[in-house]
């Protein structure tokens, strides 16, 4: 069933035709050759094609595909000795199949979640079925910190300089050069640690204050002997005292600062005060929160940095609003042509693995839907010796609805695992291992060993990458909640509630536990509410277990959902714009429809109570602003304006 295609080879043809090409000659092809063969490096000039080579050889490294440069008769020719290509064979019991797929499902940003979805599918040969209901009890999300991510945990591991502009924690910005050693998460933070050039000494960066892209350079110093990420993070010291600040709060306002304060003096009309702070950006955006109802008497800096805050949430409220329209789908763009090379290598080792699956079980297999199944079966079939006769390119069939792929033998072994697919799969697995008393860490352990002799080629990369589970942070109610879950136990929560910024007590049948975004949420059915509720761990002032159990029952229990706030039909529908930065936190609120205008994520939400969105406006100090409805958008501004007015006035 092969054919030619016409229109010419896409890019993802063209690298999977040169992989095949590559793999298939023991002595391997030189610049000239490849020249000649490959369509796409027809025509072009000298300077053209080593640009265009160069990239696909980058991109083939990047995928773990092992090209090498051997020399001959003073040319140098390019192949993939086959050895290094194939994936160590490490077979996983049923058991560590599964706490593979928990580690893949732990990863919730688009790239990441794809590298590992790959891994895991390449690993688990077997095709066993996840339980995920055995792994509901706590469920930790992981989020890479945005596009700085990438490029720092590429840099780290490389041991390559980056440069990237960053906003420190007093609002300054400057030009970095950082020779990366290692990036890692500490209470719900992604840091970058290597040797700054601007201090020349060892520093410490939050990927989320980078406010540039970040640029990869030369090779930088090498780390220094016995460093590891775990160790250089572990010195982050949230108990900093830091600065004093005194704050002037409306009466019955403002819990989430009076918690922290060393000292309140009550007045008639207001409390007076005095909390320590060390961070100016993050303090700033929760007082900027409380609007007209806080203004900041000292430091200087902090009243000058929520008056920032509040001048740049109002200019982004007051900008033009684009001319939008919401779809039911939302357009996340087109997948790197990578991912479909490394999905189409990953299918065909699968079919050559299992003789002639069927479409059915294998688009089960890799969580694709059959449609996007047969259209890599497609492009699969266009792949082959590059310009080659038919009878050279990959035979394809699948009419009869089982599969069979032939004239690939030398692709039938599955690849080695990619940087971010180790990566990925490492660390999900790691952070399994720092769960207190998790009911598979003897699978957890067994796999993650195994998974270290599988990820050949990334061996030290926990030197380099390490996560911190809130969790193992800070436990002050997890112990009592984990075990009233397990008990099926009533408890009785004395609860702040940010909307309503007071506390109340609420009766729950606690279900999980999940952590997300650095953040951990109790979900449970609320008695008062009847029905699943989110409640942020750090909210949480008591939890009292009850003597009273529950019995959990499917229809009131079952949350296998990602969505911390639970819509109800009845609630307003509003439009948000998301900053690039917030991307993420759309995801949180189950979005019904989406746009995208000019690098801005506009999202149609549902929400209870529509009072707390000028704080929310005001916190994200320009990154988030409110659409629709237009009464809802005058209410805000006119929210952000009194505020602003009162801290001018003062």
């Amino acid at each position: 069933m092969a054919q030619i295609n016409s229109a010419g080879p896409t890019r993802a043809e063209k690298l999977v035709s040169l992989t095949y090409a590559l793999i298939n000659t023991p002595h391997g092809y030189s610049k000239a050759q490849l020249r000649k063969i490959v369509d796409d490096y027809k025509g072009l000039s000298e300077a053209a094609f080593d640009r265009k080579f160069d990239r696909d050889k980058k991109a083939l490294r990047d995928m773990g595909i092992p090209l090498k440069t051997v020399g001959e008769g003073g040319e140098e020719h390019y192949r993939i000795p086959p050895e290094s290509y194939r994936l160590p064979e490490v077979r996983f019991s049923t058991q560590e199949a599964a706490v593979l797929g928990l580690a893949a499902q732990l990863w919730k940003d688009t790239d990441l979640e794809s590298s590992a979805t790959r891994a895991t599918g390449r690993l688990a040969w077997d095709g066993s079925e996840v339980d995920k209901s055995q792994f509901t009890e706590y469920v930790p999300r992981l989020h890479a910190s945005g596009p700085a991510f990438a490029a720092c945990l590429n840099a780290a591991w490389a041991q390559e300089v980056v440069r990237f502009t960053y906003l420190d924690a007093q609002g300054k910005t400057t030009e970095r050069t950082v020779d990366a050693w290692g990036i890692g998460s500490r209470f719900g933070n992604w840091y970058l640690v290597g040797f700054d050039h601007k201090r020349q000494d060892e520093r410490i960066f939050r990927l989320s204050r980078i406010v540039s892209d970040v640029s990869l350079g030369e090779a930088g110093t090498r780390r220094p002997e016995g460093f590891k990420i775990a160790d250089a993070l572990a010195l982050l010291n949230p108990e900093f005292s830091g600065v004093a600040a005194r704050i002037r709060i409306a009466k019955d306002s403002g819990w989430s600062l009076r918690s922290r304060a060393q000292n309140i003096v009550p007045a008639q009309t207001h409390d007076e005060i005095v909390l320590s702070f060390h961070d100016l950006m993050s303090t700033a955006a929760e007082i900027a929160k409380l609007g007209a109802r806080a203004l900041v008497l000292q430091p200087e800096s902090l009243h000058h940095a929520v008056q920032a805050n509040l001048e740049n949430a109002l200019r982004a409220q007051q900008a033009p609003i684009p001319a939008y329209k919401l779809s039911k789908r939302r357009n996340v763009g087109r997948p790197p042509s990578t991912e479909a090379v490394a999905r189409n290598l990953d299918i065909i080792a699968y079919v050559a693995k299992f003789g002639s699956p069927t479409v059915t079980q294998t688009a089960k297999h890799f969580g694709l839907s059959e449609k996007v199944l047969l259209a890599h079966l497609q492009t699969i079939m266009m792949c082959g010796v590059p310009n080659g006769l038919p009878d050279e390119l990959i035979d394809v069939e699948w009419e009869t609805g089982t599969i069979s792929i032939n004239n690939a033998e030398a692709l039938n072994a599955p690849i080695r695992l990619s940087l971010p697919e180790a990566a990925a799969m490492l660390s999900g697995l790691a952070s399994l291992r720092q769960l207190p008393d998790f009911e598979h860490s003897v699978a957890v352990e067994s796999a993650f060993e195994k998974l270290q002799r599988a990820a050949i080629g990334f061996e030290g990369i926990d030197a380099v990458l390490s996560i911190a589970l809130r969790s193992t942070e800070e436990n002050a109610n997890y112990a009592a909640l984990i075990q009233a879950i397990r008990d099926k136990r009533v408890v009785n929560l004395g609860y702040y509630s940010a909307s309503r910024d007071a506390v109340s007590e609420r009766l729950v049948e606690p279900i999980r536990l999940v952590e997300h975004s650095g953040k951990q949420y109790l979900r449970a059915w609320s008695r008062p509410n009847e029905q699943i509720r989110s409640f942020r761990v750090d909210r949480i002032q008591h939890a009292d277990i009850t003597k009273e159990h529950f019995e959990a029952i499917k229809q009131k229990h079952d949350d296998l959902d990602d969505i911390f706030f639970t819509p109800g039909a009845d609630d307003t529908l509003v439009v948000l714009g998301f900053g690039k930065r917030l991307e993420l936190l759309a995801d949180e609120y189950g979005p019904e429809q989406w746009a995208n205008w000019q690098g801005e994520l506009i999202a149609e939400i549902r929400m209870s109570s529509t009072d707390v969105l000028p704080g929310m406006v005001a916190y994200h100090g320009g990154d988030l602003r409110v659409l629709g409805p237009a009464s809802l958008r005058e209410e805000v501004t006119s929210w952000l304006e009194d505020a602003l007015s009162q801290i001018r006035k003062n």
